[in-house]
């Protein structure tokens, strides 16, 4: 699958040029966007912040967003979403998810894998993941 990326304008972009559509995650917010084949995705993040870190799965793209909003179109059609209301608490990061939703895979984040210690205590998990 070969797909172009841009960063413009404090807008970020990605065309789909191929035959099958992408499935675009948006973290925190837990939403999902599917990019038709031969379409493009965009994203307007809020506050004049640039969008956040960017990841690839076999089967997906995770958008790990560090505006307090986003916009997401597709096609230059402007997605009803979480993500342009709800706005983000300051701080909350990445890490902090994974931390939170460590353990349980129906909730956990971005695809992240579960931990498969269950009896491990929130306190353990925290410890492990802050590397204390």
């Amino acid at each position: 699958m070969l797909i172009a990326m841009a960063e413009l304008d404090n807008q970020w972009s990605l065309s789909n040029p191929g035959r099958d559509e992408l499935l675009v995650w948006l973290e925190p917010w837990a939403e999902e966007f599917v990019v038709p084949a031969r379409s493009t995705i965009a994203m307007r993040p809020s506050s004049g912040r640039t969008l956040g870190e960017v990841e690839w799965t076999p089967d997906h793209l995770i958008v790990w967003a560090s505006a307090p909003t986003v916009e997401v179109l597709v096609d230059d059609v402007l997605q009803d979403s979480a993500s342009a209301a709800i706005t983000v608490p300051d701080g909350l990061t990445k890490g902090m998810l994974n931390i939170v939703f460590a353990g349980r895979p129906a909730a956990r984040l971005g695809g992240a894998p579960a931990n498969m210690n269950e009896r491990d205590s929130l306190w353990s998990r925290i410890k492990h993941r802050l590397g204390w």
